[in-house]
């Protein structure tokens, strides 16, 4: 049974990772481990560029019919001034709403306690 993943690489970086994630999404597919499909949208700055918006309706309808959305990272500097309502990080909450989520998972890392010193080196570059 196939799957449909929505690829939505976003701006700067959200580009560049994007990438790897799709030589995974091709190595899964060839080795038989998987069977997805993907379509790629714009989001953030770059659907701003093309469209006006933070994301299409076009690919707001994607994402919904998609089984899952990967997503990028969004704006920059060259959006900084754009108008609140079309900002880059606008798509990510047009997405949230409509696609019904609630969560910005992250990785995250656990500390024996409060204080301990092998916490305090490995979160926030200290």
């Amino acid at each position: 049974m196939s799957h449909k993943l929505f690829l939505l690489p976003g701006d700067g970086i959200g580009v560049e990772v994007m990438g790897e994630v799709e030589k995974l999404i091709a190595w899964l597919n060839k080795e038989q481990k998987a069977d997805f499909v993907t379509d790629r949208g714009l989001v953030g700055g770059s659907a701003y560029d093309k469209h006006g918006a933070a994301i299409s309706e076009d690919d707001m309808q994607k994402a919904l019919a998609s089984d899952a959305v990967i997503f990028g990272a969004v704006g920059g500097p060259k959006w900084d001034k754009v108008p609140y309502e079309v900002r880059p990080e606008a798509g990510l909450l047009r997405l949230r709403k409509d696609l019904k989520l609630f969560a910005n998972l992250r990785p995250a890392s656990a500390c024996p306690g409060p204080g301990h010193a092998k916490c305090r080196r490995s979160v926030g570059g200290r």
